[in-house]
């Protein structure tokens, strides 16, 4: 967990590329499957993946449905942890939630999930964000991170909290009252937020965008980008590597490219690469630093040639739930230059 004098050191992110010098990394929990599933045609951004494997595993734990599929997602989380620790990265993960905080809210999704750590908090600048997250299964993933926020508060952090939206049934979600606001509809490029809006209606809303401008305010410039009925996050299409270099699924912006990015040098995805493999789901570790899925070698020759450097790492186990490389890990220090 570090040092204490790593530890005392603010909280802190400015931009997607800077260096990442501090993190939490989501875990695995092993959960029972709804006993009748019907995530993959309510939850229309799932990969096809997710269908293919658990078609039979309801009402089963997820450890005894697909026991290996459980200890590979567990394990491939573990790699991820010890991969950035090697890199000098301090690396959290969150508590592990009780059979109490499971069974919260299960009577509109019976779902627990501590995986995606990217969404329920979303850091900005010296600002820690509880976020409103749209799926009610979701809700209870905050309480894990409370540690993680607290001791941000006490490093210097300002704590505030999205006014959570009002909870429906799984298949509701799009009808839902929000606002909703989620860390992978955030991506943070200086003084400039975009902010996605999926007309899917899975995640953040047009409310959820209204209150950052409000709370953050004339300090930052918000930007909001409608996206595919089909996508659940911004992050799934967009990566800025490097300022000046993005990987892009021009797909999911049903208005065009955001203006701030549309001269920018861009390695293009395909929407079908973005939502199955989570190709631009990527963890950016330093200007021209990534870290990719090893079953997308394209993506990494293409970005190899721009002069990126890339590692691997396989995350295959972890991506059937619509979530990368980002979706796993959330910022909590990043660095302009090195120490």
């Amino acid at each position: 967990m570090g040092t204490e004098g790593e530890r005392s050191r603010g909280i802190g992110v400015d931009r997607e590329w800077d260096v990442l010098a501090e993190a939490v990394v989501g875990r695995p929990l092993d959960f029972t499957f709804p006993s009748s599933l019907r995530l993959q045609s309510e939850l229309g951004f799932l990969p096809r993946e997710f269908g293919r494997r658990w078609a039979a595993a309801e009402g089963r734990r997820w450890s005894v449905a697909d026991p290996d599929g459980y200890a590979r997602c567990r394990d491939q989380l573990d790699a991820l942890c010890t991969f950035l620790s090697a890199r000098g990265v301090l690396v959290h993960r969150p508590v592990e939630l009780t059979e109490e905080e499971q069974a919260v809210l299960t009577e509109f999704s019976p779902v627990s999930l501590q995986i995606f750590v990217r969404d329920p908090v979303i850091v900005i600048g010296d600002t820690v964000i509880e976020a409103s997250l749209r799926l009610p299964h979701r809700f209870k993933e905050r309480f894990g991170l409370r540690p993680l926020i607290a001791d941000a508060v006490t490093r210097g952090a300002r704590h505030t909290v999205v006014p959570p939206g009002r909870p429906v049934p799984l298949g509701k979600v799009a009808c839902a009252q929000g606002p909703f606001l989620e860390g992978g509809d955030v991506l943070l490029f200086g003084p400039d937020i975009l902010v996605g809006v999926g007309l899917g209606g899975y995640a953040t809303d047009d409310a959820g965008v209204d209150w950052l401008r409000a709370e953050l305010g004339d300090r930052y410039r918000v930007h909001a980008v409608p996206l595919h009925p089909r996508v659940l996050h911004l992050d799934d299409g967009l990566a800025a590597v490097r300022e000046g270099l993005a990987v892009v699924a021009r797909e999911q912006f049903i208005d065009g490219l955001p203006p701030l990015i549309a001269d920018w040098d861009l390695v293009d995805v395909s929407l079908d690469e973005a939502l199955d493999l989570l190709a631009v789901n990527m963890l950016v570790l330093a200007p021209g630093e990534v870290l990719l899925d090893t079953r997308t070698p394209r993506l990494a020759d293409a970005l190899t040639r721009h002069g990126v450097t890339v590692h691997t790492l396989d995350f295959d186990a972890v991506t059937p739930f619509a979530g990368g490389f980002r979706c796993s890990h959330h910022p909590l220090r990043r660095l302009s230059r090195p120490d």
